[in-house]
């Protein structure tokens, strides 16, 4: 089984599907824009789910209830300097999640459904892509590793 075997992409975030079925790992970051995808994604759900959804917004004023499953936190990232780009507190998020439940123990064949968004920044869109493209590699040679072990 390969990651390109469960991605489907709609509208301009990215969805993964790629997730055993007795689990829902999953993993959320957007920024102030996306708060109705989110809420709207995170309705819908599995109960099960496990993970994390990541907000960046400008400031705490744009802080809002979002629903979740109890085993989904919501993480507001307030960004409090103009000098970094826009993003980059989320992305930063994303990585040392990613760094904890993926890369960590990459042939372990933990798959995560991943919402991707603040689509809006140049340089958030790029490390996506970057983050797309590895976690293809991951999943396949994990996909590898456990045939190889059948």
């Amino acid at each position: 089984m390969s990651a390109t075997d469960h991605t489907d992409e709609s509208h301009s975030s990215d969805f993964i599907f790629i997730c055993p079925s007795y689990l829902e790992c999953v993993l959320a970051a957007g920024d102030a824009g996306d708060l109705d995808a989110l809420r709207d994604w995170c309705a819908a759900l599995p109960k099960k789910s496990y993970g994390r959804v990541f907000i960046e917004v400008d400031s705490a004023e744009h802080i809002q209830p979002i629903e979740a499953p109890p085993g989904v936190g919501v993480t507001w990232l307030v960004q409090r300097s103009r000098d970094a780009f826009t993003g980059e507190l989320l992305m930063n998020a994303v990585d040392a999640w990613l760094d904890e439940w993926v890369r960590a123990d990459p042939l372990s064949g933990r798959y995560v459904h991943l919402w991707a968004g603040a689509r809006d920044s140049r340089e958030v869109t790029a490390q996506w892509d970057r983050i797309r493209s590895e976690l293809a590699e991951i999943w396949a040679a994990a996909a590898e590793y456990r045939e190889q072990r059948a």
